[in-house]
């Protein structure tokens, strides 16, 4: 194998080559999107000599750029992404050859695989650090924790259909954490805006574009969390009364007090107002109540909250790919301040989603801003599952059953 060294901004290292040149390339990380990823438009020299009535062999080390390869992607030679290239789509006209490639981090495996297909069925007694290393070492993905997670689980079910992200994500929101990618083939559990930006972002400064969105579409006047708990529990130890014929008493003999008790003990209420929220715009969450988990007034407040900060959203571009006051690179997760009297905004934000790009027009930064509450995570704990009867015949019967007789 044999790699030229090379002077330019971004090198993606695919099987071995490496690519420094480019029309476009595209590398987003997003806290929707728990997987980096890249985009980018380049030439496969290998396929071309291939294709080419030219009189010059492709050497040994020149491989094809195909779907499956390992990759990592720098910029100014710092590691931003460590995964597999997902797609490639070589295509050519009259007036040339090009390669578009995709591909994502480590942990998009994690979005498009089952959890644990060969066990354990569940964990007991371990932590949420425990049961996510045992999910990713099978992916070669390591794991680690800047952030409290939380107790043991006294019991954590796998179900067989679930992929290892749908898993882990279950898990995580009993404990309140965040999962995302740290873009080198890891996954951290953490929270939301858990630092600093290397630097601001202000009008007239460093923002070169901006596109604003104030929305209510995911927004309501009203937030009602409705729980429930085993009602069985309500009447335990009570049977029906009965009287000196042992008859049972009508079902209007209840006692008030204790149809009371019961009521507040099966259905608990919670409810928070967003007075931004002018007209009556109300929504309702079904959840279970259980030991451990957050109440359901907890729960309305904590949706108002994530509702409110998704609804502000503004994609700023600014020039380069590094922080005007620093040499850091961007990075999501982390809190900027934002000074921009265009949006009415003078208050700190957070970065969700930052996107490198290079094209004709030279090296940009996207990035995505919300409301710091956008990503809060609450203990949600799991609802309990049905537990269907054991419907096991009560005699077993022959293959020609016999018509009743009359006595």
């Amino acid at each position: 194998m044999v790699e030229t060294k090379t002077t330019a901004r971004v090198v993606i290292r695919i099987g071995g080559i490496a690519l420094t040149r480019f029309s476009r390339v595209s590398i987003v990380r997003d806290l929707r999107d728990i997987a980096g990823s890249f985009d980018v438009t380049c030439q496969d020299v290998a396929r071309a000599l291939q294709a080419l009535p030219v009189n010059m062999d492709r050497p040994p080390y020149m491989k094809m750029l195909r779907a499956g390869l390992t990759c990592t992607v720098e910029i100014d030679g710092e590691t931003v992404l460590d995964g597999y290239v997902d797609a490639t789509f070589p295509s050519y006209t009259a007036d040339g050859m090009g390669m578009r490639i995709v591909g994502r981090d480590r942990t998009g495996d994690l979005v498009d695989c089952a959890a644990l297909p060969s066990g354990p069925a569940e964990f007991r007694g371990v932590d949420l650090l425990h049961v996510a290393q045992t999910v990713c070492a099978p992916f070669n993905i390591s794991v680690h924790s800047e952030t409290d997670i939380g107790a043991p689980f006294e019991r954590l079910a796998v179900r067989p259909h679930e992929t290892a992200l749908q898993f882990l994500e279950g898990a995580a929101r009993q404990r309140s954490v965040l999962l995302v990618s740290d873009g080198v083939g890891g996954l951290l559990l953490t929270r939301g805006g858990s630092s600093r930006a290397p630097d601001g972002l202000a009008f007239g400064t460093n923002i070169w574009a901006a596109q604003a969105e104030d929305s209510w579409r995911g927004r309501f006047s009203d937030y009602y969390v409705k729980g429930q708990t085993d009602h069985r529990s309500a009447r335990a130890g009570r049977s029906p009364a009965l009287d000196h014929d042992a008859t049972p008493l009508a079902d209007d003999a209840e006692d008030p007090a204790y149809e009371a008790v019961e009521s507040s003990g099966v259905l608990m209420t919670g409810h928070a107002q967003d007075p931004e929220i002018t007209r009556w715009r109300p929504t309702v969450r079904l959840t279970r109540s259980q030991s451990g988990m957050s109440s359901t007034q907890e729960q309305a407040e904590w949706m108002l909250r994530v509702a409110r900060g998704q609804g502000e959203s503004i994609t700023y571009t600014v020039l380069d790919w590094r922080a005007g006051g620093s040499s850091a690179l961007w990075r999501p997760n982390q809190i900027s301040a934002v000074d921009d009297p265009y949006a009415d905004i003078d208050k700190d934000m957070l970065i969700a989603g930052v996107t490198f790009t290079f094209d004709d027009k030279g090296e940009k930064t996207m990035l995505r801003v919300c409301g710091r509450t956008a990503f809060d995570r609450i203990n949600e704990a799991e609802r309990r599952r049905h537990r269907w009867r054991d419907r096991r015949p009560t005699a077993p019967g022959d293959s020609a059953p016999s018509p009743l007789r009359a006595p």
